[in-house]
């Protein structure tokens, strides 16, 4: 909605809205369980819903409410451009979809030609350390690795897969990729030094760490999380996979 110019529409977001930061004026209307009550008491013309992380439940509470709702894709990069360009036809600002959209067509040709200039790592990407879960096949971070230039290690998993500290010591592992935000930071570090990321592969293999707020949404922020990951996924490339050395991208 920021990005197409929509914002002062906004009557009510998720308690996780944080980007840009005049998002964390608007008023709260749930997290991962959305109260109807609360999106009901600012009165919204229109709701956008995603199912990325979502139970289908608050949504069609809200539906029998009797809520426009719109359910914008997101499991894939192109559902995400298809989800911008859906958004914003509805909102009446085809133009500013259009342009939005050429933009961040224009950043994923560069991502690709950055990321087909060599071989692709093998490369796992966390959402939660403990216990270890992380992206598998048919989500929109399986296609951002993939964007970036590496060969997602559980692309034939679908979902999000919770693996075990032996999967994680013992798999073809070259790139962890982990969401970096300050709340969870504590968290990854102590998983690295002690807990299921400490031994073997992953222990070996070449840390990514990605702002969170721009890697775990799927919307046009994933452009900037896929620059950063084939930048660093390219320097590692130069300077070895292998190595221990965390590299944070913000």
């Amino acid at each position: 909605m920021f990005a197409l110019g929509a914002s002062d529409t906004l009557v009510g977001v998720s308690e996780h809205s944080d980007h840009p930061p005049a998002a964390r004026a608007i008023p709260r209307v749930g997290g991962i369980e959305v109260s109807a009550e609360r999106v009901l008491a600012v009165r919204p013309d229109l709701v956008l819903a995603t199912r990325e992380g979502n139970t289908r439940g608050p949504v069609a509470a809200l539906q029998s409410a009797g809520l426009d709702v719109l359910v914008v894709p997101g499991s894939s990069v192109d559902e995400v451009l298809a989800g911008i360009r859906l958004v914003a036809e509805r909102l009446g600002r085809a133009g500013e979809g259009a342009r939005l959209l050429s933009a961040l067509e224009a950043r994923r040709r560069a991502v690709r030609a950055l990321a087909s200039r060599s071989a692709r790592p093998r490369a796992i990407l966390l959402i939660w350390p403990d216990p270890p879960q992380a992206a598998g096949g048919g989500t929109f971070l399986d296609a951002v690795l993939a964007e970036a230039g590496a060969v997602n290690a559980l692309a034939d998993r679908p979902g999000w897969p919770v693996v075990s500290q032996e999967f994680l010591a013992a798999a073809p592992i070259d790139v962890l990729v982990v969401p970096d935000a300050d709340g969870t930071r504590d968290v990854y570090a102590r998983a690295l030094r002690e807990g299921a990321l400490s031994r073997g592969a992953a222990a070996r293999a070449q840390i990514i760490r990605v702002d969170e707020s721009a890697l775990t949404r799927p919307g046009p922020r994933i452009f900037e999380a896929m620059e950063v990951l084939a930048a660093a996924l390219a320097a590692g490339r130069e300077s070895g996979i292998g190595n221990r050395e965390s590299k944070k991208v913000r």
